[in-house]
């Protein structure tokens, strides 16, 4: 190959790479707007404004400007801090206009049904579990929502507690042993509510299973890698060509055969939730099946294909 024939390559490998990169900015944007349309709706799931519910909308609000550079959630934030409603019918009214003004910027979108119904269903819980408590009306929503979806009704991650909520429903009434209960599994997802923690809930991190940190955990030749989000270490091509130079080798999707899944260093931790892709949810999966699959980090990545160039 020619000097001119690796100029035409790297050009060509760059526009890929960028293209790339543009269709994964655009996927995890809807996924942010997806989990916050889920979020406000649960949060109205009891057809009212709880006690202590329109302080932690403030604040979801007002993180999730903040993280996501949204300015239908920074108007809400405003409008509430500067107590722009009338009743609670005028907040309750407000908030569902963001919900049908999002559904409608979403439009068909290029993330999958299931990626948009697992991320709605996170922030939907998230919504519920905003105010510190769980009531029955939304325990008889979540009920609705598995009911009506298949993905949800099959997903690994969700599995205790569609066991916990059907359970509780079982006998129509809901106790607060019950309550308590599914409160603890929803935050086993997405983490605790504002009035519990003083943090809002967007921002937090889901407990998934943590990444290895530590590269001398990481065994290169004979694994099978599975890369997750744009790498700091550069494009996929190279990182694809180190790892098999080090006797290992990367698969475009989860299964059965993988043995890494590679957590991008540049998703921050908050970004744990909104970003519940594909990937992520079939090694949990996995995982919850018993297979021997580890989620690790880019940066351990990096000092382990590091150390076997030595």
């Amino acid at each position: 190959m020619n000097l001119s024939e690796r100029a035409l390559l790297g050009i060509r490998e760059r526009e890929l790479e960028e293209r790339h990169n543009t269709f994964n900015k655009s996927a995890n944007s809807r996924k942010r707007v997806v989990y916050w349309i889920g979020f406000l709706d649960g949060a109205l799931s009891s057809h009212r404004i709880e006690q202590g519910e329109e302080d932690a909308l403030l604040a979801e609000a007002g993180k999730f400007a903040e993280f996501f550079n949204d300015p239908d959630a920074s108007d809400l934030a405003e409008d509430i801090r500067a107590k722009c409603f009338s009743s609670e019918d005028d907040l309750i009214d407000q908030l569902k206009q963001v919900i049908d003004d999002k559904r409608a910027e979403l439009g068909s979108g290029t993330t999958s049904v299931e990626t948009d119904e697992m991320n709605e269903f996170l922030g939907f819980c998230a919504g519920i579990i905003c105010d510190g408590r769980v009531l029955e009306p939304e325990v008889r929503a979540i009920l609705r929502r598995f009911k009506s979806s298949s993905i949800l009704m099959q997903a690994a991650p969700f599995a205790t507690l569609k066991a916990a909520v059907e359970a509780a429903m079982d006998d129509d009434v809901l106790t607060d042993d019950e309550a308590e209960e599914i409160q603890e599994w929803i935050a086993q997802l997405v983490g605790d509510g504002f009035i519990d923690t003083g943090i809002p809930n967007i921002g937090t991190v889901a407990k998934l299973d943590e990444p290895i940190t530590d590269p001398s955990e990481i065994t290169l030749a004979g694994s099978v890698f599975v890369l997750t989000g744009p790498m700091r270490m550069g494009p996929r091509s190279f990182i694809i060509s180190e790892i098999e130079g080090a006797g290992g080798s990367c698969a475009p999707r989860t299964t059965k055969k993988t043995d890494y899944v590679v957590i991008s260093s540049t998703a921050s931790r908050h970004w744990r939730t909104t970003h519940f892709g594909t990937k992520i949810e079939r090694a949990r999966e996995l995982i919850d099946e018993g297979q021997k699959l580890r989620f690790v980090s880019e940066v351990a990545l990096e000092k382990a294909i590091e150390a076997a160039r030595i």
